[in-house]
C-alpha cells in the first residue's frame, strides 16, 4: 500500500485498560456535527498514577467509577471522588493523578463539535468549576460501558457510538446541576437562531444557498447572524458552510462510487478543478487519493501499544 493511503484507529483491551482511539478518522462529517466523538476508554489506575502536564485539542469528560484522585490546572487542585465527573477543556494544561491509598477507576470520552461548549455549560461545567456530582452515576457509568462495547468499524457500531455519546450527554444534563440553571431569553433566542442556521446549512438541499438567504429565512440580519453564529460556534457561517461541503465530499467519496465530477456538481461547484483545489486545501490530498485511503484497526493487548495523534 502506498504511503499516506492508510489510516488507523486503535483498539486496546486488557484487564485494567480499555480504549478506542482516533475515531475522527471514520466519523461522518466530523467537523460539522454538533458533537463528534474522538475517543473513549476506561482504566483501573495504579496507586499514584499521573498523566500530564498535557494540553488537549478537544473536550474530555472523566467519570469516576470508584476511588479518588485529583485534577491540577491553573495552580488549583481539585479533589475528586467516586460519583463525580470532571471536564478538561481544549487548550488547558492539566495534570491528574490517582490517590496513593485509594486510586481511582474511571471512564472517559473525548469529543468536539459546534455545540460542545454550550452543552458543557448546560451540564454545569465551567473553566472555574470543572467538577460536578452526578445524581445517578450508575446510569452514566452503564452508558459509558455500553459505549466501550462498540469497537467495530461497522456502520451499526458507528451509529451506536453516536447514540451512546448523546445519551451520555443527556444523562449528565438531567443529573447535573446545569439542569436547574436559568437561561436568559436573549441567550435562548440566539441559540435557536444558530440551530436554525446550522439546520439550513446542512439540510436545505441547496449547496449554493447564501448566508444572506439563511438570515432572511430565519428573520434576522446577515450581520447579526454572523456575529452570534461566530460567538457560539467559534466559526463563521461562511467557514461552516465551506467545511460542511468538504466533509460532505469526503463522506460521499468514502461511501459512494460517484465520480469526482458528479460529487463536485452535487455540492454546487461550477467546475471540478475549483472543487479539487478546495478539497486538497482542506484534506491535504486530492479527492482521488482520499478515496483510495483505507482504514484499519490496530488491536493492542496493553496500554501504550497504539500511538494516536490525540493522546488519551
Amino acid at each position: 500500500m502506498k504511503k499516506g493511503t492508510e489510516k488507523s484507529i486503535g483498539v486496546t483491551e486488557s484487564e485494567h485498560f480499555k480504549a478506542v482511539e482516533n475515531l475522527q478518522e471514520i466519523q461522518r462529517m466530523p467537523g460539522c456535527l454538533p458533537i463528534s466523538l474522538n475517543y473513549f476508554g476506561a482504566e483501573d489506575c495504579m496507586s499514584g498514577y499521573a498523566f500530564g502536564p498535557f494540553i488537549r485539542t478537544n473536550y474530555v469528560i472523566h467519570m469516576i467509577r470508584s476511588g479518588k484522585g485529583r485534577l491540577l490546572k491553573n495552580g488549583i487542585t481539585y479533589e475528586i471522588q467516586t460519583g463525580q465527573a470532571f471536564l478538561i477543556y481544549p487548550g488547558e494544561e492539566t495534570v491528574y493523578q490517582a490517590d496513593l491509598e485509594d486510586p481511582w477507576s474511571y471512564l472517559w470520552v473525548g469529543f468536539h463539535g459546534l455545540m460542545a461548549e454550550e452543552l458543557m455549560e448546560r451540564i454545569g461545567f465551567s473553566p472555574s468549576e470543572p467538577v460536578i456530582w452526578c445524581r445517578d452515576p450508575e446510569q452514566v457509568i452503564q452508558t459509558m460501558d455500553n459505549l466501550l462495547a462498540c469497537k467495530e468499524l461497522s456502520l451499526a457500531d458507528d451509529l451506536k457510538r453516536t447514540g451512546y455519546l448523546y445519551q451520555l450527554l443527556a444523562l449528565l444534563t438531567e443529573n447535573g446541576p446545569g439542569q436547574t440553571q436559568s437561561i436568559s431569553s436573549k441567550e435562548d433566542a440566539e441559540s435557536r437562531y444558530v440551530r436554525e442556521a446550522v439546520n439550513l446549512l446542512m439540510n436545505s438541499g441547496n449547496p449554493q444557498m447564501k448566508i444572506s438567504d439563511i438570515a432572511k429565512a430565519i428573520g434576522i440580519s446577515r450581520g447579526y447572524l454572523t456575529r452570534i453564529f461566530t460567538d457560539r460556534t467559534g466559526t463563521s457561517p461562511q467557514e461552516f458552510q465551506r467545511r460542511f461541503r468538504m466533509e460532505r465530499a469526503g463522506d460521499l467519496l468514502r461511501s459512494t462510487r460517484s465520480s469526482v465530477t458528479a460529487i463536485a456538481e452535487e455540492l454546487g461547484y461550477v467546475d471540478v478543478l475549483s472543487f479539487s483545489k478546495s478539497f486538497r486545501k482542506h484534506f491535504g490530498m486530492s479527492p482521488t487519493a482520499f478515496r483510495e485511503q483505507k482504514v484499519v484497526v490496530i488491536a493492542g493487548e496493553e496500554k501504550g501499544s497504539y500511538t494516536s495523534e490525540h493522546p488519551l
